[in-house]
């Protein structure tokens, strides 16, 4: 059996949620961030899905997931058991500009680079 705490703590700028064991390794089940931040506007700045201290998410859902103040896809990345991993032609990492111009995408399985691609 694995204890869960869950902390929160605010500042002027942000706040932010994180799940951990009791040895202090971020980690939630069940489809839910572990760790989420949020800016002072109440814009969500990022989500981390983990299982066991590792970036962790099945089902085609990124495990990271960031975004712009203004609400924009900053960066997403896709991990099984820590390590990048994505199938069937889609990108396991990438990341926009502020504008939401695609910067890059980077093509992984199983942890191993495939493909990389800049400026879309």
């Amino acid at each position: 059996m694995i204890a869960l705490q869950f902390k929160t703590t605010n500042s002027s700028s942000i706040t932010r949620s994180d799940w951990k064991t009791t040895d202090k390794q971020r980690h939630r089940l069940n489809g839910k961030p572990a760790s989420q931040h949020w800016y002072a506007n109440g814009q969500k700045s990022y989500e981390e899905y983990y299982e066991n201290n590792q970036f962790h998410r099945l089902n085609g859902k990124p495990a990271c997931q960031r975004w712009y103040p203004n609400g924009q896809d900053r960066y997403e990345k896709y991990c099984e058991y820590g390590k990048r991993h994505r199938l069937n032609g889609k990108p396991a990492r990438q990341h926009w500009y502020e504008s939401g111009r695609k910067e890059y995408e980077e093509y992984y399985e199983h942890g191993e680079l495939i493909k990389y691609i800049v400026n879309m």
